[in-house]
């Protein structure tokens, strides 16, 4: 195994590069245990301190594991932390659209997935459906009481069993990430609706769609969901 040697001032960033490549050419998979501090040190031609430190920094992370008198181990994804994530999209200041297109494009590969599956066999998708159904009957029960933010809460959760149904653990986490994002622009957009339950058809054409079994159907519906939200969430922030 050929390691380049850190040539230059010892930083903590350029131990995690080296780290990071490692990791991301396979030579290091997920469950494998990596070599020990001083074994490192000698293969980056750098100090032990940077290499104790940027494993801390892989360990809060969730890339990596470090376990008592055993070593430090590769992690799965799902062990990923979802507050580093979170913290990624705050300072990198994504606005509302990018974030809608974000979610857009894990919803419909989602979609797509459903569609074709109820149309090989239905009852593959049927808890799915019995899932959705229950948050419309959420979201009529909470236009009734006037409560938005129970309607919020069952619109989010509507599209995220679509998403978990899409069978991406890595969509799901995303969606997840994006709670408190998705939760506010849902009730920002919700404020434009002339008639609120409207939202109760814009929801049951997703239900439909799924139902058609026809995957171009699946995706238009995301489509024009997209842009009403879209539009309607222009209008309440330029208003």
């Amino acid at each position: 195994m050929k390691i380049d040697k850190i040539k230059h001032k010892t930083l903590v960033e350029q131990v995690m590069g080296k780290i990071r490549k490692l990791i991301a050419s396979g030579e290091f998979k997920v469950h494998d245990r990596l070599p020990t501090e001083n074994e490192m040190a000698e293969m980056f031609g750098t100090g032990r301190s940077s290499i104790r430190e940027a494993i801390k920094v892989f360990n809060y992370l969730g890339v990596l594991e470090s376990r008592a008198a055993k070593g430090t181990y590769v992690c799965s994804r799902s062990n990923i932390s979802t507050e580093a994530l979170t913290w990624s999209m705050l300072l990198g200041q994504d606005d509302y659209y990018e974030l809608i297109d974000m979610r857009a494009a894990m919803e419909l590969w989602s979609m797509v997935a459903l569609a074709g599956k109820y149309g090989q066999d239905p009852s593959m998708v049927q808890n799915t459906l019995d899932m959705l159904e229950s948050q419309v009957s959420k979201m009529r029960n909470a236009i009734e009481d006037v409560d938005s933010a129970a309607l919020a809460r069952a619109d989010y959760d509507f599209h995220c069993v679509i998403i978990d149904s899409g069978d991406n653990a890595l969509f799901s986490s995303i969606y997840e990430i994006l709670r408190s994002f998705m939760r506010e622009e849902i009730e920002k957009s919700h404020k434009d609706f002339t008639d609120i339950k409207t939202i109760i058809q814009e929801h049951r054409l997703f239900i439909d769609a799924i139902r058609s079994g026809d995957i171009g159907v699946a995706q238009q519906t995301v489509l024009n969901h997209i842009a009403s939200i879209k539009r309607r969430l222009a209008n309440v922030l330029n208003s």
